[in-house]
């Protein structure tokens, strides 16, 4: 999982410039970042299944298509501590989706490395400050 370990990683193996990001600069700055992190993670699931010589196929319903999926309720686990946001486990979907068609992976063991390595860039794209 060497080629997903950062975004620039991920985009080297797809073929994009890492210093280049979307200009987003006309938007309002509470939208920025959860763009920006939009972008990064859309690179790192396309570089998953590059690296695992795959290709999303929409149409194939046997084809399954992983996630990661997060806590993020504010309450407290078995041992009093708070969840807040925090990676939880992965899941995939047949027919419908709870997350962005963009951010699958072709395994369960990348949706957890992915969800667990770059938790930052979910959070920026999930989370309100």
């Amino acid at each position: 999982m060497k080629n997903l370990e950062s975004f620039e990683a991920a985009a080297n193996l797809i073929g994009i410039d890492s210093a280049i990001l979307p200009d987003v600069s006309n938007l309002p700055e509470r939208f920025q970042k959860a763009q920006i992190a939009q972008y990064k993670l859309a690179v790192i699931s396309e570089a998953s299944w590059k690296q695992e010589d795959k290709t999303i196929d929409w149409y194939n319903w046997d084809q399954y298509k992983y996630y990661p999926w997060f806590d993020m309720s504010p309450e407290k686990d078995s041992v009093g501590s708070s969840r807040g946001f925090s990676y939880y486990d992965y899941n995939f979907d047949y027919t419908y989706s709870y997350v962005s068609s963009r951010l699958v992976y072709p395994s369960r063991e990348i949706a957890e490395y992915v969800g667990q390595t770059h938790i930052e860039l979910y959070r920026d794209l999930m989370v309100i400050d």
